[in-house]
């Protein structure tokens, strides 16, 4: 008898990316819940075999009845475009509609909350709304578990034109001396930061996490697949695509343009009183994915493959190549 494994996500990389995993398990039915079951995203993944249902989020009483039957739960919010007060209460409603309908098992897409770890030095508002909204899932008692995955940078944004910005261009925009270069404030510590290639990756990790509940129970899991720093992704991509490219930091913070989102300094004034530990639960590692990472291969009958990916690995794929050349100007 199948267990009724339910998913809602934001179809985007990290709901996408799970259900693709739990997919190929037949222990587990997966459930999509989309505002808009019509989409591109959600017609790709009712094609893998999920069932697709829609529903509007933040209305609570919907929600419980599109969760009802559910075994587990993973989910995401995003937190880029509300305030802080505004996004908890909606993740709090979605959590409340997953107790109300019965889920016992939730994994929680959640974030560092920089405000108590920093004593109140820094306040990053995107991280600070998931964080809030897991204090509130950690202490409901109808969850059986709740485990918080935390996500690392996306390897994935290199590929995607509307980051490079952040990135100072990087790797689609050449400077005036004709160089892909990478512009980037210090990050602290030793310099290295986590990353993670979502698409292939993290779906995975959160399968893992499934598959025995109970052993990670309100257990912090960091969704890393390889630490490295800006020196060494540009680095790794020059060695992976053969192009030339650079690192340049700013050395205040300050200096690095928002494009309209303040978060992004927010996230490096963070990561800068914690001597680069961004996680909040312990130094950076690799190790708990990669044994996530396992267990659901193992449970998917050997399919895909078994190791993380490294960055050096993403920028190899000839994938990763060809869009960058599609879109560099």
């Amino acid at each position: 008898m199948a267990i009724h494994n339910k998913v809602i996500s934001v179809i985007g990389a990290q709901g996408g990316s799970v259900v693709r995993s739990l997919i190929q398990n037949p222990q587990f039915e997966v459930r999509c819940i989309t505002r808009n079951k019509s989409s591109p995203q959600a017609k790709e993944l009712a094609l893998l075999g999920a069932s697709v249902v829609q529903a509007d989020t933040t209305n609570t009483a919907v929600l419980e009845q599109a969760l009802s039957g559910s075994w587990g739960l993973f989910m995401n919010v995003l937190t880029e475009e509300t305030t802080l007060d505004v996004g908890t209460q909606q993740g709090i409603g979605m959590l409340a509609s997953a107790a109300a309908a019965g889920v016992k098992h939730v994994v929680y897409s959640s974030a560092p909350h920089s405000e108590r770890l920093t004593s109140g030095t820094c306040l990053a508002k995107h991280l600070d709304v998931k964080a809030r909204i897991e204090c509130w899932g950690r202490a409901n008692p109808s969850f059986e578990t709740f485990t918080p995955v935390m996500i690392s940078w996306y390897m994935d944004n290199f590929c995607n034109p509307d980051f490079g910005m952040f990135f100072g261009g990087f790797p689609f925009k050449k400077d005036e001396d004709g160089v892909l270069t990478c512009r980037m404030p210090l990050s602290g510590g030793d310099e290295t930061l986590p990353w993670l290639h979502v698409e292939n990756d993290f779906g995975d990790i959160v399968h893992g996490i499934f598959l025995n509940p109970q052993r990670w129970n309100q257990r912090v899991i960091q969704c890393t697949g390889d630490l490295l720093s800006w020196e060494g992704i540009v680095s790794a991509f020059t060695k992976g695509t053969g192009q030339k490219a650079r690192f340049q930091p700013y050395m205040l913070v300050s200096d690095m343009p928002t494009h309209g989102w303040e978060g992004i300094r927010e996230l490096f004034v963070y990561s800068q009183l914690r001597d680069g530990e961004y996680f909040g639960n312990a130094p950076n590692e690799v190790s708990t994915a990669q044994y996530l990472k396992t267990a659901a291969f193992k449970a998917k009958g050997g399919k895909g493959r078994e190791s993380l990916t490294t960055v050096k690995e993403f920028f190899e794929q000839k994938e990763v190549l060809r869009v960058v050349l599609e879109n560099q100007w």
